[in-house]
């Protein structure tokens, strides 16, 4: 039984950390880069794009902290972004999302954000 907070099916795990990515660029991205985060994402196309839009922001701003290091690791999770959206599903994509979510946090963690500890 899903109370409707947690998606279900088997593109669960995939829209999970989808939106798990979309909500932790959402807790810095507008201020730090003036990029706008919808409020939601259909899938890791959308995710790309949106990790996308934060990296080229990321190149046209002077960030904190080390900021090549953060510019260096959205460009990475970009790149396995993308290379997400064009794999047809299961653990490839889930990996290459997992690997994405990890590049967002230490792009934040080297511009000096604090970031919660997450499974």
């Amino acid at each position: 039984m899903n109370s409707g907070l947690v998606p279900d099916g088997p593109h669960a795990a995939i829209d999970g950390l989808c939106e798990h990515i979309r909500g932790a660029l959402a807790a810095w991205a507008p201020r730090m880069l003036g990029v706008q985060v919808s409020r939601s994402v259909s899938g890791p196309a959308e995710v790309a794009r949106l990790v996308d839009v934060v990296a080229e922001a990321a190149e046209l701003t002077v960030l904190p902290g080390d900021g090549a290091a953060a510019r260096a690791e959205l460009h990475v999770a970009v790149g396995r972004a993308f290379a997400a959206a064009g794999e047809r599903g299961g653990a490839d994509v889930r990996g290459e999302l997992a690997a994405v979510r990890a590049g967002c946090r230490r792009a934040a963690v080297a511009m000096g954000l604090s970031v919660p500890v997450t499974p």
